[in-house]
């Protein structure tokens, strides 16, 4: 399946190896998603933030080791791959 990515915050403004960004999907059927996707660095960075031992429950992340827009299509192929159910339970139905 054809999709389209597009992210609200440039990438060029985060930091790649500790950060996490909301990316927005279109797919060819004109579904729209949108994801958070973190690296496991910046979970423990969020934990020590808040001074706490495990990350608050929120919107569930997706994990790349860094982020970089070869390595999100990487991960929205895999998604794609799954079936509609994964982007479901990853992704807000917008």
């Amino acid at each position: 399946m054809k999709y389209d990515i597009f992210f609200p915050t440039a990438l060029n403004e985060i930091d790649e190896d500790n950060d996490n960004v909301d990316i927005l999907v279109q797919t060819e059927n004109g579904k729209r998603y949108s994801f958070v996707v973190a690296t496991p660095d910046n979970l423990k960075h969020l934990m020590q933030k808040e001074n706490l031992p495990y990350l608050k429950p929120g919107l569930p992340f997706l994990f790349v080791e860094k982020i970089t827009e070869s390595h999100i299509r990487m991960l929205i192929d895999s998604l794609i791959e799954e079936g509609d159910r994964l982007i479901r339970i990853y992704g807000e139905d917008l």
